[in-house]
């Protein structure tokens, strides 16, 4: 019955009616009904094409994708508190802390 161009269709929804009886009555997983479909009709369709049609006309579960965006963490200021600021050891001198606070110009 499958050998003319859109047979594969009209064997999917002429049995549309029994698809969906055999759908709410348990039968959900898709290679499932289709075996059994396969059985009482005497289908010729492939499973890919059989899934194709179910896809469009059964009320399938969606896959949904959750995204968990990583939180940063909060950096809290307070207003009596010193700042701290990372120091910079890229391109200039080395830093010691020994020497920090000596004024050059108070060197002799």
């Amino acid at each position: 019955m499958v050998n003319q161009r859109g047979m594969q269709k009209i064997e999917f929804y002429t049995s549309l009616h029994e698809i969906k009886e055999l759908y709410s009555s348990g039968y959900v997983v898709l290679k499932i009904l289709y075996e059994e479909m396969k059985k009482r009709r005497g289908w010729e369709m492939s499973y890919w094409s059989f899934c194709k049609y179910a896809k469009e006309e059964l009320p399938l579960k969606k896959t949904v994708k959750y995204v968990v965006e990583k939180e940063t963490p909060k950096v809290e200021t307070h207003d009596d508190s010193p700042v701290i600021a990372r120091a910079d050891f890229g391109g200039g001198a080395r830093f010691n802390p020994h020497t920090a606070g000596i004024d050059p110009s108070r060197i002799l």
